[in-house]
């Protein structure tokens, strides 16, 4: 039975190889109280490679924001695919249409709403749409209605932490792999290293370098564990 959904590649990338796999098979069998998934960019080259083992996936379909590559999913069986995740900029029928299509396939989709680090990063998707709120540029409060209705409109799209609550309060990654409503942890493997991939502001990265600055590991690997928006009611 398990009392714990674990996602794999929080903080970095799960590369889909057999070393990760290996390396996955042995926390399952030292921690069965636990279900695991793994967290994919589609241009994961080895993204094939999840067909051949049975934990669910969770794959970011244009993680780049606007640059994506949908066809690569049908790398992928649709019984692997927990849910797929789409980063949202608003005032951009291509993400929309991205979204509709996936959902229409019979994928769940889960919305990411798109932070930006700087006002240098923000402009080219459009800063009347944000505030600058805790650090970073969010959505302002027209913006996110406009993707809430989209969300509210269309079978199987959800968005991420929509009430701003963490994940204790918003369970899709449970309930969209296990079915169950069960606290979220996360496992960064050793056997999966740095991402290798350099996306917008993402928060990952941002966070990596604070911490090197800091004088510590960009990563602490191969530990089960909350992340703070895991942890805190707040995001």
């Amino acid at each position: 039975m398990s009392n714990k959904v674990v996602r794999v590649g929080v903080l970095n990338n799960f590369n889909c190889t057999d070393k990760e796999y290996s390396q996955l098979q042995r926390f399952e069998k030292e921690h069965p109280d636990c279900y695991f998934f793994v967290n994919s960019n589609i241009d994961t080259p080895n993204l094939r490679n999840i067909n051949n083992y049975h934990y669910k996936a969770v794959i970011t379909a244009n993680p780049n924001i606007t640059d994506y590559s949908f066809f690569k999913l049908g790398q992928v069986n649709k019984s692997k695919l927990a849910f797929v995740r789409v980063k949202y900029v608003p005032n951009n029928p291509y993400i929309v249409n991205l979204i509709k299509l996936i959902a229409s396939c019979d994928i769940p989709v889960v919305v990411t709403l798109q932070r930006f680090n700087s006002k240098r990063t923000v402009l080219s998707y459009g800063i009347n749409n944000y505030i600058f709120d805790r650090s970073r540029y969010r959505l302002n409060e027209k913006a996110r209605k406009s993707i809430e209705r989209i969300a509210d409109n269309t079978k199987k799209v959800y968005i991420c932490d929509r009430s701003g609550n963490g994940c204790t309060k918003c369970n899709l990654c449970a309930t969209l792999t296990l079915g169950e409503v069960k606290p979220i942890y996360s496992l960064n493997m050793s056997s999966s290293g740095i991402c290798k991939f350099n996306c917008i502001d993402c928060f990952a990265k941002t966070m990596q370098r604070f911490v090197v600055r800091c004088g510590h590991n960009p990563i602490e690997y191969n530990v089960i564990k909350k992340n703070r928006k895991q942890r805190e009611k707040k995001s």
